[in-house]
């Protein structure tokens, strides 16, 4: 069975927009996973204020935004048996040596990029595998597939940046496709309403320069990242503080689906979110992007050729 035939095109429908002649539909590549025999349909949001997604003239309206990263999830009760359904999982930290591809094209691993939740300052950071094509991939889209040689996933495209005739590829790790379809509740961000200076270890892990050990990848990772990512409803955590006094804390919700909104106003300051920015690029608002000047994370996206 071609790997192929389990990528499926989904268009999203926004939410109403005022004052355009037209509705605004997003179209985007996803993915059938089984996870603990059911399957979901797997792609990005991006921050997209998504009203209802639509598949081969099909509107779905049950889906799950999660607001602690870029995933979008559509429970897929239809049996086909032509389409191919990612069983297996790369579920190891990629590494420059490794084999992956997207479409058939082979691609490099470079890094991990940690970039804030919907690219909104002062929100808590994810952690991105950002690999590269050495020619511009204007034809691959958000939610395509990252798999290996064996034909697992390791991961989904989240954002696609073409300059000087080569591809950055940032993609959502595998497992944090698998936590979110393990979580109960995926549409809150969570963080530790504590001082992490004074903290030494969370959860039985040392806490060393504000970084905690993730299992998930075998490496060490900013504690608001580690809480975001294993964040979930009744969810709680055991704190060793320097002093040695223990605690069994819950976590804190700061805000609920954040990721999908893209407009906020923190400490009086207007904020804008990359779905927001991507969608004044489907628009063609040129010049509003100008004039916004918008940079993050040391990408200066009006300087690029974004695929969305």
């Amino acid at each position: 069975m071609n790997l192929n035939d389990g990528v499926m095109d989904i268009t999203y429908i926004l939410q109403n927009l005022e004052n355009l002649d037209s509705d605004v539909n997003i179209d985007v590549k996803g993915v059938l996973v089984n996870f603990n025999s059911k399957t979901f349909i797997v792609s990005v949001h991006n921050g997209y204020p998504i009203d209802k997604v639509m598949i081969n003239d099909k509107i779905f309206d049950d889906f799950i935004i999660c607001a602690w990263c870029d995933l979008i999830l559509i429970p897929y009760h239809h049996s086909d048996n032509k389409m191919f359904i990612f069983k297996e999982f790369v579920k190891k930290q990629m590494e420059p040596e490794d084999k992956y591809f997207t479409d058939n094209i082979r691609l490099k691993y470079i890094s991990n990029t940690l970039i804030q939740i919907g690219h909104i300052a002062d929100n808590p950071i994810i952690m991105y595998n950002c690999l590269k094509y050495n020619e511009n991939m204007d034809h691959i889209n958000p939610g395509s597939p990252i798999y290996n040689e064996k034909n697992k996933l390791a991961g989904i495209v989240s954002k696609v940046i073409n300059n000087n005739n080569q591809s950055d590829i940032y993609c959502v790790p595998v497992n944090y496709i698998l936590k979110a379809l393990s979580k109960k509740d995926n549409t809150k961000i969570y963080t530790l309403g504590e001082d992490i200076d004074y903290i030494d270890k969370i959860n039985n892990y040392k806490i060393i320069c504000n970084k905690i050990y993730c299992n998930l990848h075998k490496i060490y990772i900013p504690v608001d990242t580690y809480i975001a990512v294993h964040g979930d409803n009744s969810t709680y955590i055991s704190i060793v503080f320097n002093n040695g006094r223990c605690k069994r804390v819950s976590l804190y919700e700061i805000n609920n689906n954040l990721s999908n909104n893209n407009l906020l106003i923190k400490n009086n300051q207007l904020l804008l979110s990359y779905g927001l920015i991507t969608l004044l690029y489907v628009l063609e608002e040129y010049e509003i992007i100008k004039k916004i000047g918008y940079k993050t994370n040391n990408l200066t996206w009006n300087n690029y050729n974004i695929v969305y």
